[in-house]
């Protein structure tokens, strides 16, 4: 009998209890974290089998234990479950960044670093909580593994695997390119997004504008509804190749603005159909890649 304890029981830790528990992966979950109302509401989803707020009594006895928190916090939940975890336990995180989660899961878990493999799946919702949590989040969705050599490529290879039984598809790259490739496709859309929400809201007649909103602005925006303390905690971690990216971002809006100002036709025309297309064509190679025979591993180091 498999027993995996979800630690930080939200949309994703829930969706991923649904999705390996459909699987056949685990037959017992067990939901911490601090929100009664929140690990009551997932066992009477089906998502966990029972509950608690005490790390100790979660980890004990699991055979898998998955650290779903603000990534700012992993390495506190890491060191907290460190010395209750089974020798042949294997711990995973679904962390958005890589390079600050790793490092806080070798100061966290010390000796038992080994035990560690780490994954984040690149799905998710524009509505925080266990209550929007489904089985099929991550069905065809990308699960991207960095391990280092320091972890235990067995452990590596069984968190792999299972994603993949669960639906998913396995892409391994090194922690750093994880993090460059994220926080330009990833973190920077989000900032922007509650950037634009943030600042028109404290415009003179934002209820009106916000009123009159149309679907470009509600597509543009829709995450801005995610959870604010993960993603500030995203920020946090990944900010040097997020501000890197922010920078780049700040180029092009000023050059877009001299182009406007001068009335320049031709270079806003030349930036919009150099976006369209190349817009399109990430429309076209997702659709692609979906119904393709790619067996989702790709190697990059």
């Amino acid at each position: 009998m498999t027993k995996m304890a979800v630690i930080g029981f939200g949309l994703i830790g829930g969706s991923m209890a649904l999705s390996w528990k459909q699987a056949g992966l685990v037959d017992e979950v067990i939901a911490c974290g601090h929100r009664e109302e929140s690990l009551k509401l997932a066992k009477e989803m089906g998502a966990a089998d029972s509950w608690t707020t005490s790390i100790p009594e979660a980890v004990k006895d699991a055979d898998i234990v998955v650290v779903a928190v603000p990534v700012q916090a992993m390495e506190k939940i890491f060191s907290d479950l460190a010395d209750y975890l089974k020798p042949d336990a294997v711990v995973t995180d679904v962390g958005s960044t890589r390079m600050t989660v790793i490092e806080a899961a070798r100061k966290g878990l010390k000796e038992k670093f080994r035990q560690y493999a780490p994954g984040h799946p690149i799905a998710g919702g524009e509505l925080p909580g266990v209550a929007y949590a489904t089985k099929d989040l991550f069905n065809d969705k990308w699960v991207i593994s960095t391990p280092t050599d320091e972890m235990d490529p067995e452990k590596v290879k069984f968190i792999e695997d299972a994603w993949t039984k669960a639906g998913a598809k396995i892409k391994v790259m090194s922690p750093e390119l994880h993090d460059a490739i994220f926080a330009s496709v990833s973190h920077l859309p989000h900032v922007l997004a509650y950037a634009l929400v943030d600042m028109i809201t404290k415009e003179k007649y934002a209820k009106e504008k916000l009123g009159m909103a149309g679907a470009g602005f509600r597509d543009f925006t829709r995450i801005a509804a995610s959870s604010p303390a993960m993603w500030r905690d995203i920020c946090l971690s990944n900010r040097t190749a997020i501000s890197k990216e922010l920078k780049r971002y700040r180029q092009e809006l000023e050059e877009l603005q001299e182009a406007i100002d001068n009335s320049d036709a031709q270079k806003l025309e030349a930036c919009f159909e150099n976006a369209m297309n190349n817009r399109r064509g990430l429309v076209f190679s997702a659709s692609k890649q979906d119904l393709g025979k790619d067996d989702g591993r790709s190697k990059s180091h």
